[in-house]
């Protein structure tokens, strides 16, 4: 299995039964201005239904991190 890295996804096409995420590596960042500026990395292409499962796992995903930040949020700091 081969791991990618990136940053960033910035587009995402679905056409004809594909999902496309196009995603991106930060290049520089210009501190003047507080612009980051990203090249891309790699494109990932899938069949619309796995696409779909998959949005369904981070939706999953999304629910446990809010409520862990909660359940941390509501926790008394040690003292």
């Amino acid at each position: 299995m081969q791991d990618l890295f990136a940053e960033r996804l910035v587009n995402l096409q679905i056409h004809q039964g594909i999902a496309r995420l196009d995603f991106a590596r930060l290049e520089t960042i210009d501190v003047e201005k507080n612009q980051a500026t990203f090249s891309p990395a790699f494109r990932l292409a899938m069949p619309v239904d796995a696409f779909m499962q998959m949005a369904e796992q981070f939706q999953k995903v999304r629910e446990t991190i809010q409520s862990q930040a909660k359940d941390r949020a509501s926790t008394p700091a040690a003292a």
